[in-house]
């Protein structure tokens, strides 16, 4: 029996090779995409959660001090709340006996790339009338 002769060798061509290639770095351009918007959320939620924080702290805080200091509570701005947040609280007199405080922290927001605010309100009554 005779073989035939075969002028091909095996493996790739360069244009085989080349569309290979290409692929591949599409790939992995997605998946570092996807890696990069991951972390912005990561960090985002990060910061959103570190300004909850902050306005849950300074709202127990205002809460604290209007048990002792009820009439001298009124609004206030550009207070350290943490170290490194700032943010505002408003007081607002509905009646006599009843007060709404509301606390905004503003965070970083990496997804948009610019600031958003966090913000909590509570109302405050006061049930021992003169």
């Amino acid at each position: 029996m005779m073989r035939k002769l075969f002028k091909e060798q095996g493996g790739f061509t360069l244009v085989e090779s080349v569309m290979a290639v290409v692929i591949l770095g599409i790939a992995l351009g997605a998946c570092i995409l996807s890696f990069s918007m991951a972390m912005r959320t990561v960090n985002t939620a990060a910061n959103q959660m570190a300004a909850v924080h902050a306005c849950r702290t300074e709202l127990e805080s205002l809460r604290t001090y209007s048990l002792t200091n009820a009439a001298s509570l009124t609004s206030g701005s550009g207070r350290a709340f943490t170290n490194t947040l700032t943010g505002t609280y408003v007081v607002s007199n509905v009646n006599t006996w009843t007060k709404v405080i509301t606390v905004s922290v503003p965070y970083t927001n990496h997804i948009h790339g610019k600031f958003s605010t966090n913000t909590l309100a509570t109302v405050l009554v006061t049930t021992l009338h003169p």
